[in-house]
Protein backbone atom coordinates (compact mmCIF):
# COMPACT_ATOMS: atom_id res chain seq x y z
CA UNK A 1 0.00 0.00 0.00
CA UNK A 2 1.38 3.57 -0.52
CA UNK A 3 0.32 7.30 0.31
CA UNK A 4 0.42 10.39 -1.79
CA UNK A 5 0.30 14.12 -0.58
CA UNK A 6 -0.59 16.40 -2.91
CA UNK A 7 0.96 19.82 -1.86
CA UNK A 8 0.49 23.11 -3.51
CA UNK A 9 3.56 25.02 -4.04
CA UNK A 10 2.99 28.48 -2.58
CA UNK A 11 -0.69 28.13 -2.60
CA UNK A 12 -1.45 31.39 -1.17
CA UNK A 13 0.51 33.29 -3.95
CA UNK A 14 0.01 31.01 -6.42
CA UNK A 15 -3.84 31.66 -5.68
CA UNK A 16 -3.15 34.97 -6.32
CA UNK A 17 -1.12 34.78 -9.31
CA UNK A 18 -4.02 32.76 -11.10
CA UNK A 19 -6.66 36.18 -10.50
CA UNK A 20 -3.67 38.44 -11.67
CA UNK A 21 -1.07 36.92 -13.72
CA UNK A 22 1.12 40.15 -13.93
CA UNK A 23 2.04 38.58 -10.63
CA UNK A 24 4.02 35.64 -12.62
CA UNK A 25 7.74 35.78 -12.18
CA UNK A 26 8.33 38.66 -10.10
CA UNK A 27 8.79 38.50 -5.81
CA UNK A 28 5.52 38.44 -3.95
CA UNK A 29 4.57 38.08 -0.44
CA UNK A 30 0.88 37.25 1.56
CA UNK A 31 0.24 38.90 4.72
CA UNK A 32 -2.30 39.16 7.01
CA UNK A 33 -3.82 42.26 8.38
CA UNK A 34 -1.11 42.15 11.18
CA UNK A 35 1.72 42.93 8.71
CA UNK A 36 3.00 39.51 9.16
CA UNK A 37 4.11 36.99 6.34
CA UNK A 38 2.27 34.05 5.39
CA UNK A 39 3.52 32.85 2.07
CA UNK A 40 5.99 33.69 -0.06
CA UNK A 41 6.99 33.34 -3.67
CA UNK A 42 10.18 31.53 -5.16
CA UNK A 43 11.50 34.76 -6.15
CA UNK A 44 10.59 36.49 -2.61
CA UNK A 45 12.49 33.26 -1.32
CA UNK A 46 15.21 33.91 -2.72
CA UNK A 47 16.14 37.47 -1.76
CA UNK A 48 16.15 35.98 1.80
CA UNK A 49 12.52 36.84 3.20
CA UNK A 50 11.66 34.43 5.95
CA UNK A 51 8.12 33.15 6.70
CA UNK A 52 6.52 35.10 9.53
CA UNK A 53 8.26 37.82 9.51
CA UNK A 54 6.83 41.21 10.06
CA UNK A 55 6.50 43.74 7.21
CA UNK A 56 7.99 46.72 9.54
CA UNK A 57 11.00 44.94 10.13
CA UNK A 58 11.68 44.06 5.78
CA UNK A 59 10.18 47.39 5.02
CA UNK A 60 13.81 48.77 3.17
CA UNK A 61 14.20 45.37 1.60
CA UNK A 62 10.39 45.23 0.34
CA UNK A 63 10.88 48.64 -1.50
CA UNK A 64 14.41 48.02 -2.71
CA UNK A 65 13.52 44.66 -4.25
CA UNK A 66 9.85 45.67 -5.40
CA UNK A 67 8.28 43.26 -3.26
CA UNK A 68 4.80 43.20 -4.02
CA UNK A 69 2.92 42.94 -0.42
CA UNK A 70 -0.94 41.36 -1.35
CA UNK A 71 -3.34 40.79 1.78
CA UNK A 72 -4.96 37.47 2.73
CA UNK A 73 -8.65 36.73 0.68
CA UNK A 74 -9.06 33.54 2.90
CA UNK A 75 -12.52 33.08 0.51
CA UNK A 76 -10.74 33.24 -2.92
CA UNK A 77 -8.21 29.95 -1.14
CA UNK A 78 -10.79 28.46 0.38
CA UNK A 79 -12.32 28.53 -2.99
CA UNK A 80 -9.87 27.27 -4.94
CA UNK A 81 -9.08 24.69 -2.39
CA UNK A 82 -12.16 23.02 -2.77
CA UNK A 83 -11.65 23.31 -6.69
CA UNK A 84 -8.68 20.91 -6.10
CA UNK A 85 -9.88 18.61 -3.85
CA UNK A 86 -13.08 18.06 -5.85
CA UNK A 87 -10.64 17.07 -8.80
CA UNK A 88 -8.25 14.55 -6.50
CA UNK A 89 -11.57 13.12 -5.79
CA UNK A 90 -12.98 12.11 -9.24
CA UNK A 91 -9.35 10.11 -9.55
CA UNK A 92 -9.01 8.80 -6.17
CA UNK A 93 -11.99 6.97 -3.55
CA UNK A 94 -9.89 7.60 -0.45
CA UNK A 95 -8.80 11.16 0.00
CA UNK A 96 -8.12 12.85 3.31
CA UNK A 97 -8.14 16.62 3.41
CA UNK A 98 -5.04 17.61 5.65
CA UNK A 99 -5.25 21.65 4.96
CA UNK A 100 -6.20 23.92 2.56
CA UNK A 101 -3.10 23.38 0.48
CA UNK A 102 -2.62 19.85 1.09
CA UNK A 103 -4.54 16.31 0.37
CA UNK A 104 -3.27 12.59 1.32
CA UNK A 105 -4.22 10.22 -0.88
CA UNK A 106 -4.51 6.01 -0.20
CA UNK A 107 -3.72 3.69 -2.55
CA UNK A 108 -4.36 -0.08 -1.13
CA UNK A 109 -3.07 -2.14 -4.20
CA UNK A 110 0.56 -3.84 -3.71
CA UNK A 111 2.74 -3.66 -5.86
CA UNK A 112 1.60 -1.09 -8.23
CA UNK A 113 3.65 1.85 -7.37
CA UNK A 114 4.34 2.85 -10.99
CA UNK A 115 0.32 2.74 -11.67
CA UNK A 116 -0.21 5.19 -8.99
CA UNK A 117 2.69 7.24 -9.85
CA UNK A 118 0.72 7.85 -13.12
CA UNK A 119 -2.51 8.45 -11.86
CA UNK A 120 -0.74 11.16 -9.47
CA UNK A 121 0.80 12.56 -12.37
CA UNK A 122 -2.56 12.49 -14.22
CA UNK A 123 -4.49 14.51 -11.73
CA UNK A 124 -1.75 16.68 -11.25
CA UNK A 125 -1.81 17.93 -14.78
CA UNK A 126 -5.40 18.59 -14.50
CA UNK A 127 -5.17 20.14 -11.62
CA UNK A 128 -2.79 22.86 -13.33
CA UNK A 129 -4.98 22.88 -16.34
CA UNK A 130 -8.26 23.32 -14.49
CA UNK A 131 -7.15 25.20 -11.63
CA UNK A 132 -3.12 27.24 -12.24
CA UNK A 133 -2.35 26.09 -9.27
CA UNK A 134 0.90 24.47 -9.42
CA UNK A 135 1.17 21.07 -7.18
CA UNK A 136 4.06 18.96 -5.94
CA UNK A 137 2.76 15.24 -5.02
CA UNK A 138 5.40 13.02 -2.68
CA UNK A 139 4.85 9.03 -2.50
CA UNK A 140 5.62 6.57 0.33
CA UNK A 141 4.54 3.75 1.87
CA UNK A 142 3.53 5.92 4.88
CA UNK A 143 2.05 9.73 5.04
CA UNK A 144 5.95 10.79 7.17
CA UNK A 145 7.66 9.21 4.37
CA UNK A 146 5.08 10.99 1.77
CA UNK A 147 5.93 14.34 3.57
CA UNK A 148 9.81 13.78 3.14
CA UNK A 149 9.20 13.09 -0.63
CA UNK A 150 7.39 15.87 -1.91
CA UNK A 151 9.69 17.85 -0.04
CA UNK A 152 11.89 16.36 -2.83
CA UNK A 153 9.10 16.08 -5.28
CA UNK A 154 9.52 20.29 -5.07
CA UNK A 155 13.19 20.74 -6.57
CA UNK A 156 12.45 18.44 -9.54
CA UNK A 157 10.89 19.62 -12.77
CA UNK A 158 7.93 17.34 -13.13
CA UNK A 159 6.88 17.97 -9.34
CA UNK A 160 6.68 13.96 -8.15
CA UNK A 161 8.93 12.24 -6.25
CA UNK A 162 8.51 8.18 -5.32
CA UNK A 163 10.48 7.72 -1.88
CA UNK A 164 10.80 3.58 -2.15
CA UNK A 165 12.05 1.61 0.38
CA UNK A 166 15.38 1.01 -0.47
CA UNK A 167 16.00 4.54 -0.84
CA UNK A 168 14.92 5.54 2.40
CA UNK A 169 18.05 4.95 4.33
CA UNK A 170 19.97 6.76 2.08
CA UNK A 171 17.70 10.25 2.76
CA UNK A 172 16.78 10.37 5.70
CA UNK A 173 20.44 10.97 7.10
CA UNK A 174 20.12 14.00 5.16
CA UNK A 175 16.64 15.49 6.34
CA UNK A 176 17.16 17.84 10.19
CA UNK A 177 15.10 15.96 12.36
CA UNK A 178 12.84 19.30 12.76
CA UNK A 179 11.43 18.88 9.40
CA UNK A 180 10.15 15.32 10.23
CA UNK A 181 6.46 15.70 10.18
CA UNK A 182 4.82 16.31 13.35
CA UNK A 183 8.26 17.73 14.70
CA UNK A 184 7.66 21.06 16.29
CA UNK A 185 10.39 23.38 18.02
CA UNK A 186 9.80 22.52 21.43
CA UNK A 187 9.95 18.45 20.27
CA UNK A 188 12.68 19.16 18.31
CA UNK A 189 15.05 20.85 21.39
CA UNK A 190 14.66 17.53 22.99
CA UNK A 191 15.43 15.23 20.67
CA UNK A 192 18.29 17.33 19.88
CA UNK A 193 19.62 16.94 24.05
CA UNK A 194 18.85 12.97 22.81
CA UNK A 195 21.80 13.04 20.35
CA UNK A 196 19.25 12.77 17.70
CA UNK A 197 19.69 15.48 14.69
CA UNK A 198 18.44 13.75 11.59
CA UNK A 199 15.43 11.80 10.60
CA UNK A 200 17.94 8.73 9.93
CA UNK A 201 18.78 8.68 13.90
CA UNK A 202 15.42 8.83 14.87
CA UNK A 203 14.28 6.09 12.72
CA UNK A 204 17.18 4.19 14.17
CA UNK A 205 16.17 3.93 17.87
CA UNK A 206 13.23 1.69 19.93
CA UNK A 207 9.77 3.56 19.32
CA UNK A 208 8.81 1.69 22.41
CA UNK A 209 11.25 3.24 24.86
CA UNK A 210 10.85 6.35 23.39
CA UNK A 211 7.03 6.15 23.39
CA UNK A 212 7.99 5.69 27.49
CA UNK A 213 10.31 8.97 27.64
CA UNK A 214 7.90 10.96 25.39
CA UNK A 215 4.54 10.19 23.67
CA UNK A 216 2.37 7.34 21.46
CA UNK A 217 2.46 9.94 18.57
CA UNK A 218 6.39 10.26 18.35
CA UNK A 219 6.64 6.59 18.94
CA UNK A 220 4.14 6.37 15.94
CA UNK A 221 6.42 9.12 13.60
CA UNK A 222 9.29 6.37 14.13
CA UNK A 223 7.79 3.75 13.33
CA UNK A 224 6.39 5.84 9.94
CA UNK A 225 9.99 6.34 9.36
CA UNK A 226 10.75 2.89 9.31
CA UNK A 227 8.35 2.30 6.61
CA UNK A 228 5.19 1.04 8.47
CA UNK A 229 2.27 2.58 8.59
CA UNK A 230 0.70 4.20 11.88
CA UNK A 231 -1.44 7.39 11.16
CA UNK A 232 -4.15 5.88 9.10
CA UNK A 233 -6.29 7.66 6.49
CA UNK A 234 -9.80 9.12 8.25
CA UNK A 235 -11.83 8.38 5.65
CA UNK A 236 -15.19 10.30 7.83
CA UNK A 237 -14.83 13.57 9.06
CA UNK A 238 -14.86 14.66 12.70
CA UNK A 239 -17.69 16.12 13.46
CA UNK A 240 -17.21 19.98 13.87
CA UNK A 241 -17.76 21.89 16.97
CA UNK A 242 -18.59 25.37 15.48
CA UNK A 243 -17.65 26.58 11.68
CA UNK A 244 -15.91 30.39 11.37
CA UNK A 245 -15.59 32.34 8.09
CA UNK A 246 -13.80 35.04 8.34
CA UNK A 247 -12.04 38.39 6.15
CA UNK A 248 -10.09 41.15 6.30
CA UNK A 249 -9.75 43.66 4.22
CA UNK A 250 -7.00 45.84 2.99
CA UNK A 251 -8.95 49.02 2.31
CA UNK A 252 -11.76 49.45 4.75
CA UNK A 253 -15.40 49.04 3.68
CA UNK A 254 -17.96 52.13 4.68
CA UNK A 255 -21.26 50.97 2.81
CA UNK A 256 -23.43 49.02 4.22
CA UNK A 257 -24.56 47.23 1.03
CA UNK A 258 -21.01 46.30 0.48
CA UNK A 259 -20.53 44.53 3.96
CA UNK A 260 -23.96 43.23 3.22
CA UNK A 261 -22.30 41.21 -0.35
CA UNK A 262 -19.29 40.07 1.85
CA UNK A 263 -21.54 38.56 4.91
CA UNK A 264 -23.86 37.21 2.35
CA UNK A 265 -20.63 35.27 0.81
CA UNK A 266 -19.26 34.31 4.42
CA UNK A 267 -22.64 33.08 4.68
CA UNK A 268 -22.48 30.64 1.33
CA UNK A 269 -19.09 28.98 2.93
CA UNK A 270 -20.21 28.80 6.43
CA UNK A 271 -23.15 27.06 4.61
CA UNK A 272 -21.24 24.65 2.20
CA UNK A 273 -18.77 23.31 5.24
CA UNK A 274 -22.14 22.63 7.22
CA UNK A 275 -23.43 20.47 4.86
CA UNK A 276 -20.04 19.08 3.48
CA UNK A 277 -20.15 17.62 7.46
CA UNK A 278 -23.85 16.67 7.36
CA UNK A 279 -24.76 18.86 10.52
CA UNK A 280 -27.40 21.28 11.09
CA UNK A 281 -26.77 24.86 13.04
CA UNK A 282 -28.68 25.68 16.51
CA UNK A 283 -27.23 29.16 16.23
CA UNK A 284 -25.43 31.93 14.43
CA UNK A 285 -23.65 35.06 14.83
CA UNK A 286 -22.19 37.70 13.10
CA UNK A 287 -19.06 40.35 13.87
CA UNK A 288 -18.03 43.78 12.52
CA UNK A 289 -14.61 44.67 13.50
CA UNK A 290 -12.90 48.30 12.37
CA UNK A 291 -9.37 49.53 12.05
CA UNK A 292 -7.37 48.64 15.19
CA UNK A 293 -4.59 50.82 14.12
CA UNK A 294 -7.13 53.95 13.81
CA UNK A 295 -5.89 56.79 16.19
CA UNK A 296 -9.04 58.76 15.89
CA UNK A 297 -12.21 57.80 15.82
CA UNK A 298 -14.41 55.13 17.77
CA UNK A 299 -13.34 51.85 16.23
CA UNK A 300 -16.23 49.67 15.37
CA UNK A 301 -16.98 46.46 17.05
CA UNK A 302 -20.39 44.36 16.82
CA UNK A 303 -21.12 41.23 17.64
CA UNK A 304 -24.92 39.59 16.97
CA UNK A 305 -25.98 36.19 17.35
CA UNK A 306 -29.59 34.40 16.97
CA UNK A 307 -30.54 30.76 17.16
CA UNK A 308 -32.70 28.21 14.80
CA UNK A 309 -35.83 26.14 15.67
CA UNK A 310 -35.32 23.82 14.24
CA UNK A 311 -31.55 23.68 13.63
CA UNK A 312 -30.89 24.62 9.90
CA UNK A 313 -28.17 24.35 7.06
CA UNK A 314 -30.26 26.43 5.14
CA UNK A 315 -27.86 29.33 3.42
CA UNK A 316 -30.89 31.25 2.74
CA UNK A 317 -31.52 31.62 6.31
CA UNK A 318 -28.31 32.94 7.48
CA UNK A 319 -28.18 35.72 4.77
CA UNK A 320 -31.87 36.66 6.02
CA UNK A 321 -30.49 37.02 9.98
CA UNK A 322 -27.25 39.22 8.11
CA UNK A 323 -30.11 41.26 6.06
CA UNK A 324 -32.39 41.67 9.05
CA UNK A 325 -29.36 42.53 12.08
CA UNK A 326 -27.18 44.67 9.48
CA UNK A 327 -29.26 47.75 10.01
CA UNK A 328 -29.24 47.49 13.55
CA UNK A 329 -25.23 47.39 14.29
CA UNK A 330 -23.61 49.19 11.65
CA UNK A 331 -24.26 52.69 9.91
CA UNK A 332 -23.53 54.27 6.84
CA UNK A 333 -19.83 55.38 6.68
CA UNK A 334 -18.59 53.04 9.57
CA UNK A 335 -15.10 51.65 8.25
CA UNK A 336 -15.33 47.73 8.39
CA UNK A 337 -11.75 46.61 7.96
CA UNK A 338 -12.80 42.44 9.81
CA UNK A 339 -15.91 40.67 8.88
CA UNK A 340 -17.54 37.69 9.87
CA UNK A 341 -20.51 35.17 10.59
CA UNK A 342 -19.92 32.03 12.76
CA UNK A 343 -22.17 28.79 13.11
CA UNK A 344 -22.33 27.20 16.50
CA UNK A 345 -24.59 24.26 18.47
CA UNK A 346 -23.77 22.28 15.66
CA UNK A 347 -25.93 18.83 15.72
CA UNK A 348 -25.52 15.45 12.75
CA UNK A 349 -28.27 16.04 10.57
CA UNK A 350 -29.73 12.64 10.80
CA UNK A 351 -30.50 13.82 14.67
CA UNK A 352 -31.61 17.20 14.66
CA UNK A 353 -34.40 18.10 16.97
CA UNK A 354 -37.26 19.12 15.35
CA UNK A 355 -39.93 21.98 16.40
CA UNK A 356 -43.02 20.76 18.86
CA UNK A 357 -45.16 23.08 16.91
CA UNK A 358 -44.12 23.31 13.45
CA UNK A 359 -44.79 25.89 11.20
CA UNK A 360 -45.92 25.62 7.50
CA UNK A 361 -42.45 26.95 6.59
CA UNK A 362 -41.28 24.39 8.97
CA UNK A 363 -43.20 21.28 7.18
CA UNK A 364 -41.14 18.06 5.61
CA UNK A 365 -41.95 19.03 2.24
CA UNK A 366 -40.48 22.88 3.13
CA UNK A 367 -37.64 20.69 4.57
CA UNK A 368 -36.90 18.89 1.24
CA UNK A 369 -36.88 21.84 -0.71
CA UNK A 370 -34.54 23.34 1.06
CA UNK A 371 -32.34 20.04 1.17
CA UNK A 372 -32.31 19.85 -2.79
CA UNK A 373 -31.89 23.47 -3.64
CA UNK A 374 -28.90 23.80 -1.22
CA UNK A 375 -27.57 20.25 -3.10
CA UNK A 376 -27.80 22.04 -6.34
CA UNK A 377 -25.92 25.29 -5.31
CA UNK A 378 -23.60 23.16 -3.89
CA UNK A 379 -22.72 20.61 -6.71
CA UNK A 380 -22.61 24.29 -8.85
CA UNK A 381 -20.09 25.76 -6.51
CA UNK A 382 -17.79 22.41 -6.37
CA UNK A 383 -17.52 22.22 -10.38
CA UNK A 384 -17.77 25.95 -11.37
CA UNK A 385 -16.64 28.08 -8.53
CA UNK A 386 -18.88 30.23 -5.58
CA UNK A 387 -19.13 33.41 -8.15
CA UNK A 388 -21.68 31.05 -10.41
CA UNK A 389 -24.11 30.47 -7.46
CA UNK A 390 -23.22 33.78 -5.22
CA UNK A 391 -26.50 35.06 -6.91
CA UNK A 392 -28.57 32.23 -6.06
CA UNK A 393 -27.77 32.35 -2.19
CA UNK A 394 -29.05 36.14 -2.32
CA UNK A 395 -32.21 35.32 -4.48
CA UNK A 396 -33.56 32.54 -2.79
Amino acid sequence: MYYAVFDANNFYVSCERVVNPKLQGIPVVVANPGGIILARSEEAKALGIQMAAPLFQIQELLEEQGVVVIPTHFSLYGDISQRIVTIIREEFPFVEEYSIDESFVFFPAKGAVTEFEARCCRVRDKIKQWTGIPVSVGIAATKTLAKVAVKRAKKLPHGVSVLDDKEVPEVLPHIPVGDVWGIGRALRKKLLAYGISTAGELAAVDPISFRKKFSVTLAYTIQELQGKSCFHGRQVPKPAQSILCSESYRQAITTRSEVEKKLFALCHRAGQQLRQHQEVAGAMGLFLQGNRFKRTGVMLGVQQHTTFVPATAYTPTFTKFVSDVLPQVMSEGDEVKRAGVYLFDLTPENSKQLAFFPSKMMSGDQSLKEQKAMMAIDAITRKWGKKRSFFLTIAI
